[in-house]
């Protein structure tokens, strides 16, 4: 049995996003395969009960407090510009972190320390950190899920306002040197995507590691294979930049073509951390937006096609494997697909323009028979590539665990 300790920015439960998903099934995997896993993260909004249901997988839970910064956001990221810090890694740069790092790592003597992102990563620079990593002969592994200045990079391609270009011109230097240095910092990094580890090989970044998704396909019951929707779904956490720019593009260029070609067509977004723009969006003809939801299932379950019209990629898209577990029929991008282990055309739909997504998008509409066999082959493919267990096997594997 080995010993790890993962750093996260929040608690990793319950698992209703990208992030908490991914890590929720590697501290799981890792502690039904006997490991002995430990979890320091910053104290959030999260339930007793949600402490209580990670605690079955772990020995520990410490939850300490985040630093937030109480100035605007503009004022906040011209104020770390001036102290030449990066805003987004600085966000998570908490204090009570800082300290309690070193200290948990002395007290556990973990075989791994594994932070869930470069912003928890960063603390592998601390000398205090490397310090106690050293003498409990623990590897520092930080798992990258994207790397953030490629997508923030992209973002600024797609910004259409000033401003937003101007912030980001500002903080892309400072977050690629800090988010670089993190990586550099640690023994490994884990990525999600080829791509991304192509692009962190080509940084002088390494080893790095590209390691697979754990889901819990029972926890996802099968739509119906015989559903007789024209609604289409897309979600997701719109505080994440690429979800916003998708569900605004597509909203506004996208589905009124598809409503054109089938005029009973309805668009579905739900997601949390919704903008005054983007909840306006359900003013719009076809659309209802139903904001952050308790069950997303029900909302997958009411549609005919789920919809991933993303134009900034980098790791890979949660929504699309819940989706396939799902036995959704989906229409996505290449980079909605970036990362995703599955066959174009037999598994789901890629479109490499807005043309391709429309056509894709109504032929899935009007083909029951289609939907019905990009969705079983997708379920199928979840079931065969991303299970729990198998993740951890590997990650166990990569991470040299000893059972």
């Amino acid at each position: 049995m080995s010993t790890v300790l993962f750093l996260t920015r929040e608690l990793p439960y319950p698992p209703n996003a990208g992030d908490r998903i991914v890590t929720y099934g590697y501290v799981r995997g890792l502690a039904e395969r006997g490991h002995e896993v430990h979890v320091l993260t910053h104290r959030s909004s999260e339930s007793a009960a949600d402490v209580a249901a990670l605690r079955e997988y772990c020995e520990s839970i410490v939850r300490v407090p985040g630093d937030s910064s109480r100035l605007p956001p503009t004022a906040r990221k011209v104020t770390r510009a001036a102290r030449k810090r990066s805003d987004v890694m600085a966000m998570f740069d908490s204090s009570a972190i800082r300290t309690a790092t070193p200290r948990r790592i002395a007290a556990l003597e973990p075989d791994a320390v594994v932070a869930q992102h470069p912003y928890l990563g960063q603390r592998f620079r601390d000398e205090t950190v490397r310090r106690a990593a050293r003498a409990a002969g623990a590897a520092l592994v930080t798992n990258a899920h994207v790397v953030e200045y490629a997508a923030h990079e992209r973002h600024r391609e797609h910004a259409d306002d000033r401003r937003t270009r101007a912030e980001l011109a500002l903080e892309l230097p400072r977050l690629r040197r800090e988010e670089l240095a993190a990586y550099r910092a640690s023994d490994l990094t884990l990525v999600l995507g080829a791509a991304d580890a192509t692009r962190l090989r080509e940084q002088g970044v390494g080893p790095v590691s590209r390691e697979r998704v754990g889901l819990e396909i029972d926890a996802y019951e099968p739509a119906p294979l015989d559903s007789d929707s024209d609604r289409l779904v897309f979600f997701g956490s719109y505080d994440w930049f690429p979800n916003e720019d998708a569900a605004l593009v597509f909203a506004r260029r996208v589905f009124p073509r598809i409503r054109a070609a089938h005029p009973d067509a309805e668009l579905a977004l739900a997601g949390r951390g919704a903008t005054d723009e983007l909840r306006d969006l359900g003013n719009r003809p076809g659309i209802e937006f139903r904001g952050g939801v308790d069950d997303l299932e029900s909302v997958v379950r009411d549609a005919a096609v789920m919809v991933a019209p993303l134009r900034v990629g980098g790791g890979i898209r949660i929504k699309v494997l819940e989706s396939m577990a799902w036995r959704l029929p989906i229409v996505t991008t290449a980079q909605g697909f970036e990362g995703v282990e599955a066959t174009p055309g037999e598994d789901l739909r890629v479109a490499d323009d807005w043309d391709e997504f429309v056509d894709a998008t109504v032929e899935l509409l009007e083909d029951p028979d289609e939907r019905r066999h990009l969705a079983t082959n997708a379920r199928e493919t979840i079931a065969d590539r991303y299970v729990v267990d198998e993740v951890a096997a590997e990650l166990e594997e990569t991470l040299g665990l000893e059972r």
